[in-house]
């Protein structure tokens, strides 16, 4: 998977950490919605360990790992995965590759196509339709099931699912179908939030004779 397409996706799931909110039966997707903003508001950093399973919509291959966001508000995000560390301050945008030993450093962009922590849960009312498509037991744990699907065809998903626990007020899975037909597929293992993150979380200094790209 690409550096582009791992952070789209994982500001995506990051993003949705914030849908830490109770699931009430009967609830409809507009209220489930309206809690989810009510929620988001009230967070400033998160800390969130993850398993994510993609399947590549022209092959058909299939990768798999693990790994820790780490965000706070102001479009701040940093990614940690086994081979690959990405960190925005919110102005420059650092991607280290480690087998490569390679560290890009770029523009955080302002992409409309693009997710981002601080506008994707505050616009989803006016850019997606929301409906609860379901129920499902997931690993033990009766689950609703929402549904976001852009209203535009302007952007990098056509359509999101979400599995919010109806009893533990919790998000157990969220699943991504892309527009280049990936399938992304994220289990949220751990989720710890307002734990006070220091800016400095969100800062990148490149290895020892690391090679560095600066595009800025």
């Amino acid at each position: 998977m690409n550096a582009s397409r791992t952070v789209v996706l994982a500001i995506f799931c990051a993003c949705l950490v914030f849908l830490h909110l109770p699931a009430v039966a009967g609830d409809d997707a507009q209220d489930l919605l309206a809690r989810l903003q009510d929620r988001y508001r009230s967070v400033v950093d998160a800390t969130v360990t993850f398993s994510q399973h993609v399947v590549f919509g022209v092959t058909q291959s299939e990768s798999a790992f693990k790994g820790t966001f780490i965000m706070k508000k102001g479009n701040k995000y940093r990614i940690e995965l086994e081979d690959q560390t990405v960190v925005t301050d919110g102005k420059s945008l650092w991607s280290y590759s480690r087998p490569n030993n390679q560290v890009i450093i770029n523009v955080s962009h302002e992409d409309p196509k693009v997710f981002s922590p601080d506008k994707v849960l505050v616009n989803v009312p006016e850019n997606y339709i929301a409906a609860i498509v379901g129920k499902e037991l997931y690993r033990k744990h009766d689950t609703t099931i929402l549904k976001l699907t852009p209203k535009t065809k302007r952007n990098a998903v056509r359509w999101m699912k979400i599995w919010v626990d109806d009893d533990g007020a919790l998000m157990r899975k969220i699943q991504v179908f892309d527009a280049s037909e990936n399938t992304v597929t994220y289990e949220l293992d751990e989720v710890l939030l307002n734990s006070g993150v220091a800016d400095s979380r969100f800062e990148f200094v490149p290895p020892p004779k690391a090679e560095v790209i600066d595009l800025r």
